[in-house]
């Protein structure tokens, strides 16, 4: 009895896995829907924070924003650039812009709050 129960749960979960698989083009997508939807968020919080600085502050905060940009880019490509040619290249680099917007975000905040 105790091995039909592990069977029937084993079985259960086996099929609820493949009921929710995705393919690959539908991960990409999910990827580059969750970046527009962190910088979206990043965007906000930079138009509140830019509002609290002076004109010296933003004009550094503008610079800093560039320097990020240019680097979150070039590091998010060097680690897609591992898959380059493959399906999932494109999960990669958006995920990884997802991840440096969000923590970027929270960099920001961060400021904002001091303000």
């Amino acid at each position: 009895m105790k091995l039909v129960s592990i069977f029937c749960f084993c079985f259960l979960l086996t099929m609820s896995y493949s009921v929710n698989a995705q393919t690959q083009i539908e991960l990409n997508s999910d990827a580059i829907e969750a970046f527009y939807k962190a910088d979206k968020e990043l965007n906000q919080v930079y138009k509140q924070l830019m509002v609290k600085l002076s004109e010296q502050e933003k004009s550094s905060l503008k610079d800093q924003q560039r320097k990020w940009i240019k680097m979150k880019e070039s590091t998010c490509k060097k680690e897609a650039d591992e898959y380059k040619g493959g399906s999932m290249a494109p999960m990669i680099l958006f995920s990884c812009y997802e991840e440096k917007t969000k923590k970027r975000t929270t960099e920001l905040r961060g400021m904002l709050q001091g303000r």
